[in-house]
């Protein structure tokens, strides 16, 4: 059996590099799911980093302006 681990709010924090603040609001707005003992809330560190996407790739082709109607090419 393996034993669930839990972590504080400003320890989350200080992992991923946010503010308690920001963790208190996604736990608001329902994104973090959080855990209550009495006054003490804990965070499971797999539901925190959930809130993590990876970004997608961007595209190695050039950019193309049309600023004015004239095009320039972005480098």
């Amino acid at each position: 059996m393996t034993m669930r681990t839990y972590e504080s709010l400003p320890t989350a924090a200080a992992r991923i590099g946010v503010s308690v603040k920001t963790i208190r609001r996604r736990i608001a707005e329902g994104v973090l799911p959080v855990y209550r003992c009495g006054r003490i809330l804990r965070l499971d560190p797999d539901d925190v980093d959930a809130m993590f996407s990876r970004y997608p790739q961007w595209s190695s082709a050039p950019r193309v302006s049309t600023r004015a109607g004239t095009a320039q090419r972005v480098s």
